[in-house]
């Protein structure tokens, strides 16, 4: 179990980075609230694969175009806002899970298969409130999931540090899951938490390659309210 002064320490530098966003990271986030406004109109859930930069902004978000209504699928809507974005797919499978995916990414770590992997447990400490951020961590510092990162030389050599979740009312991720993909142990948490994961894989000029997971979480009713 991480602790209290591991996630204070991400969460400043997590903030020092975001304060240095205002340009940049203020324009990622709003076109990831519109792609989260279309899952929401529609009431599904989703993922975005895509191959990014790794910069400063966390996550990164791609291009898109301007829509002024959803009255579409929101697969198609989707794909028309990525049209500037060649290899993207996007299709929503049976259970209402909208998969935007740029299909010349590398994906074997998403493909990677955990055996034992635990999430929060209700019966454990409660000084931390398990949401969304809390439940990626769970999955990056699973022994496997570092093992896979360190043999295929995949960084960033993840300490377990990842911002809180400590605001009061939140849902808690919890639970054991047993030979799962990262994948699904991401869609596990959209069954808790809606709004969509986000997978960035990137390539150095190096040949360096770098994996970053990021959880866009839709805000609460009373957040939307002025």
């Amino acid at each position: 179990m991480p602790s209290i002064r591991h996630v204070a320490a991400f969460t400043f530098v997590f903030l020092q980075v975001f304060r240095g966003q205002t340009g940049q990271g203020a324009e990622a986030w709003t076109r990831l609230e519109q792609i989260d406004n279309v899952l929401r109109s529609a009431h599904v859930s989703g993922s975005l694969t895509y191959q990014g930069s790794c910069g400063l902004t966390v996550p990164e978000a791609l291009p898109l175009k301007a829509l002024s209504e959803y009255s579409d699928p929101p697969s198609e809507v989707l794909q028309k806002m990525f049209a500037s974005v060649p290899h993207m797919r996007v299709t929503e499978e049976p259970k209402g899970i909208v998969r935007m995916v740029e299909t010349d990414v590398l994906t074997d770590f998403l493909d990677f298969k955990i055996k034992h992997l635990a999430f929060y447990s209700s019966l454990g400490d409660n000084t931390l409130s398990h949401g969304a951020n809390m439940a990626l961590m769970a999955i990056e510092v699973n022994p496997e999931v570092r093992a896979f990162r360190e043999a295929h030389h995949i960084g960033p050599n993840f300490n377990g540090n990842m911002p809180g979740d400590a605001a009061s009312g939140k849902p808690v991720v919890y639970g054991k899951l047993e030979g799962v993909t990262v994948s699904k142990a991401l869609d596990r948490i959209l069954q808790t938490i809606p709004g969509f994961w986000i997978y960035e894989n990137c390539v150095g000029k190096g040949g360096e390659r770098t994996v970053r997971l990021s959880f866009y979480e839709r805000p609460s009713p009373w957040q939307d309210q002025p």
